[in-house]
């Protein structure tokens, strides 16, 4: 039975798919498996008996010591050790060198080795695979935030112009001032605004006196000028809420939200003595919601028969 075992321990041993081999307590080859003596090209040279010292000559020192470690009693082993080879290939082993034992008495080491090389650049492959996909990711994700970047800064900038046009679309060219298609929309919505509050609302419409024979006698420039003034000087003394508008030609309005009928004919006289101080005589007509009117059209209907009557009065006065 013992040589039974001792038959099949060696035929385990000469069989077994890894590296394996078995050392006296001088280092020298008592059994080695089949892959063992193939792997390190051992062929039909006798081996048993021979120290592997005598058959590896140039093995690193640091072999040595580890066999020395495991002979004094110690196991020592790695889970990946890298091995340049001298005809440049490199190969990775896991391997492991413990003492065995014989009734108690330490009677050498064994060595075992597995190559790990085609799993080590499975692992290699896929480590360079996680990188490079990290890589794209990464250069993707780039390329996304900077196109976010320009998506964001064009939609800034198709704001930017929406208001540029918005502002063209409701602006008179020459004045800045408001223009009569603003003017309609922000006066149906302040007049809706006041029926609902049971508020007030002040319409001031203005007309520049003698404005065309400006024009015939100092030319069109002269009376661009002219308008330009007295846009300026509306935007330098209306409230922040009230909407100051170019009605057309040489006519302007102002909407005071909120304004009765003596509040708005105040506004009127202070910005008809300040035309004039400027040298510009203005005939102008006011009108109040609910005073004077319900709605957009009677307002203005009555703001212009009051402007009219100023202008018949010879000018330059408010009615």
């Amino acid at each position: 039975m013992q040589e039974n075992s001792a038959e099949l321990l060696r035929l385990f041993i000469d069989q077994a798919p890894v590296q394996i081999a078995m050392f006296d307590r001088e280092m020298c080859y008592i059994a080695a498996s089949r892959r063992w003596v193939t792997d390190y090209g051992f062929g039909d040279q006798q081996w048993r008996g021979i120290s592997h010292y005598l058959l590896f000559p140039d093995l690193p020192e640091r072999w040595r010591a580890i066999h020395q470690r495991a002979l004094n009693g110690e196991v020592i082993s790695s889970r990946e050790d890298r091995f340049d080879r001298a005809d440049g290939t490199v190969m990775f082993l896991r391997w492991e060198v413990r003492p065995w034992y014989r009734e108690e008495v330490q009677g050498g080491v064994i060595i075992f080795a597995e190559d790990i090389t085609e799993r080590k650049i499975s692992e290699d492959d896929i480590r360079q695979l996680n990188v490079e996909l990290e890589q794209r990711v990464h250069a993707r994700t780039a390329e996304l935030e900077e196109m976010v970047d320009k998506l964001q800064q064009s939609l800034i900038e198709a704001e930017i112009l929406r208001q540029e046009l918005r502002e063209q679309a409701i602006r008179d060219p020459l004045t800045a001032l408001f223009n009569r298609r603003f003017m309609e929309e922000s006066m149906n919505q302040e007049v809706a605004r006041a029926r609902r509050g049971s508020t007030s609302l002040g319409v001031i419409m203005f007309d520049i006196d003698r404005f065309k024979q400006l024009n015939d006698s100092y030319g069109h420039e002269a009376g661009d000028a002219v308008l330009r003034s007295v846009a300026h000087l509306f935007l330098e003394n209306v409230r922040a809420g009230d909407v100051a508008c170019r009605f057309g030609g040489d006519e302007f309005i102002l909407l005071m939200p909120g304004a009765s009928l003596s509040a708005a004919m105040l506004k009127a006289r202070q910005l008809e003595q300040q035309l004039k101080i400027q040298g510009v005589e203005c005939s102008t007509g006011v009108a109040t919601y609910p005073d004077h009117g319900s709605s957009c059209a009677e307002l203005l209907k009555y703001a212009d028969a009051a402007l009219y009557r100023a202008k018949a009065a010879r000018g330059a006065r408010v009615a």
